[in-house]
């Protein structure tokens, strides 16, 4: 595997890791955050938790589904598959705005991923792994 293919298979792999933590985390906030407003007895609160924790499960599964993706795509490159490239730019396009660590790593996928390294890899065909 050329260099440059090894070192944006490697970035899919951190920014899966990363959303998937981040996924935990917000999990945890929004628990936290549960727990505190749904304690304070109110009526008014309730609304607030039930809201809060919705709010929470949607982001934290959100991340953490765009983490298994990441994650997906860097095996998928290190199998030569053609979709992986594919996906690989998109989710490092989609990576971009999210400054500064998204932005690195997302600059790192596009151009591992659409050198004529990465030409050469993908269109040796899928690897038997």
């Amino acid at each position: 595997m050329p260099n440059k293919v090894k070192t944006a298979r490697l970035c899919l792999l951190i920014a899966g890791w990363l959303k998937i933590a981040t996924g935990g985390l917000f999990l945890f906030i929004f628990a936290t955050g549960f727990i505190f407003i749904s304690g304070s007895g109110e009526r008014s609160g309730l609304l607030g938790s039930a809201l809060l924790g919705a709010l929470g499960i949607f982001l934290a599964a959100g991340s953490a589904a765009f983490g298994v993706v990441d994650i997906i795509a860097a095996v998928g490159v290190r199998r030569r598959a053609a979709w992986a490239r594919v996906l690989g730019v998109i989710l490092g396009v989609l990576m971009l705005p999210l400054l500064p660590v998204g932005t690195i790593l997302g600059i790192f996928i596009i151009s591992g991923l659409l050198g004529s390294d990465a030409r050469e890899w993908f269109s040796a065909g899928p690897a038997n792994l």
